[in-house]
């Protein structure tokens, strides 16, 4: 019955007439009880090769959840994932790694799109913007980040900033609040020393000012976590602003 149906779209004529890719169709005909036995049956298949790490075999079933249940936040976090780190690691080459890594975020904002409130998804996606181009985890990452700028304009820290502070604003669910301000305080940090060692000394000290700004905040708002040495953090960075303004007095003479 349903290949009836793909057909009937497929051999549509007339330029009047819409056209459907049949995939997309698909939500269309599964409506009802049938449609909720077929995510069900696509979810257990997808933890199934997600075990056996058959990641491309999992790309395509992910790829019909989403379409099936595009407001299910959930699996547009663990296919951009699956893309940006599973599918990504099993090549060597850079360029092949960052083809998976964009599509992979690529694929996430797609999600944030058609979930405009989900704070968890924001979040995932603020992470993915900010680890995925750390050089401690990933050698390539100077790479990433020029391929970034190239092919869509973008600096992964200010994305990073962006979508977690979208995240705040939004409630997640999943994340403590605590957590995702610690992480804003943390990009900013990264991204004063990324364009220290790249050069731009101006950028490095706007973002080391921002960082001092932000951890000042945090600490003052919470007093009572210690899973980091803040006051310690601070004077570091403090030290650094020092460096920095020195360095930008002496280039201006």
């Amino acid at each position: 019955m349903v290949n009836i149906w793909i057909a009937a779209f497929r051999n549509t004529s007339g330029t009047s007439a819409v056209r459907y890719d049949p995939a997309e169709s698909i939500p269309l005909l599964l409506l009802g009880g049938f449609r909720g036995i077929a995510v069900d049956f696509l979810w257990a298949r997808a933890i199934a090769r997600h075990e056996e790490k058959k990641y491309y075999e999992l790309l395509a079933v992910n790829n019909l959840i989403a379409k099936l249940q595009p407001n299910f936040p959930a699996v547009w976090i663990f296919q951009a994932w699956n893309m940006a780190y599973n599918i990504a690691s099993e090549w060597d080459a850079p360029q092949n790694k960052w083809k998976w890594i964009y599509t992979g975020l690529n694929f996430a904002k797609k999600g944030a799109v058609k979930n405009p409130d989900n704070g968890d998804l924001f979040f995932e996606l603020g992470y993915m913007y900010f680890h995925l181009f750390d050089q401690r985890f990933f050698p390539y990452a100077p790479y990433y980040r020029e391929q970034l700028k190239k092919e869509a304009g973008e600096d992964n820290y200010e994305a990073s900033l962006y979508w977690l502070r979208q995240s705040l604003l939004h409630t997640p669910k999943l994340r403590n609040t605590l957590a995702i301000e610690r992480t804003i305080c943390h990009v900013l940090w990264h991204a004063a020393l990324c364009f220290e060692t790249a050069g731009d000394i101006d950028r490095a000290l706007q973002y080391t000012e921002s960082a001092i700004q932000e951890w000042n905040g945090y600490h003052t708002n919470h007093p009572e976590d210690t899973s980091a040495n803040v006051s310690e953090l601070i004077r570091m960075m403090e030290r650094k602003k020092d460096f920095l303004e020195g360095i930008s007095k002496k280039d201006a003479w």
